[in-house]
C-alpha cells in the first residue's frame, strides 16, 4: 500500500500572499471590489492590502502578528518561509505548479 504524503503543518502558519495569489484562489473581481471595503482576516506578512489599496479597494488587514515589532515580524516570516519551502520541495511531484511555475518562484515571491 502506498504511503499517502501529506503537507504537515503544526499551529498557524504566517502568510504573505500577493494580491495576484488572492485574486486566483478566490477568483475576486476588481471591478466588483473597488471603493468597497474588504478585510484581510490573518492576513500575516502579505502584500494582498497594500496591493489592494493601490488598485482603489479599501482594504484592512488583522493578525495577532500584528502585536510584534515589525524586525520580529520579519525573522518570524523569514524562519517560516523557509519552513514552507522544506515541506514543499518533499511534495514538489504532486503540487501544481500552474500558477507558480516552481518551487524556487514560489519561494521567490514570499522575500
Amino acid at each position: 500500500m502506498e504511503q499517502k504524503r501529506i503537507y504537515e503543518q503544526v499551529g498557524v502558519a504566517m502568510t504573505s500572499r500577493s494580491y495576484a495569489e488572492y485574486e486566483k484562489m478566490f477568483m475576486l473581481q476588481l471591478e466588483q471590489l473597488q471603493g468597497k471595503r474588504v478585510l484581510d482576516v490573518a492576513g500575516g506578512a502579505s502584500s494582498f492590502t497594500v496591493e489592494a489599496r493601490q488598485l482603489g479597494i479599501l482594504s484592512e488587514a488583522v493578525d495577532p502578528l500584528y502585536e510584534k515589532s515589525s524586525e520580529e515580524i520579519d525573522q518570524h516570516g523569514r524562519q517560516e518561509i523557509g519552513l514552507v519551502a522544506a515541506k514543499m520541495e518533499k511534495l514538489q511531484d504532486v503540487y501544481d505548479w500552474s500558477f507558480y511555475g516552481s518551487l524556487q518562484n514560489h519561494t521567490a515571491g514570499r522575500i
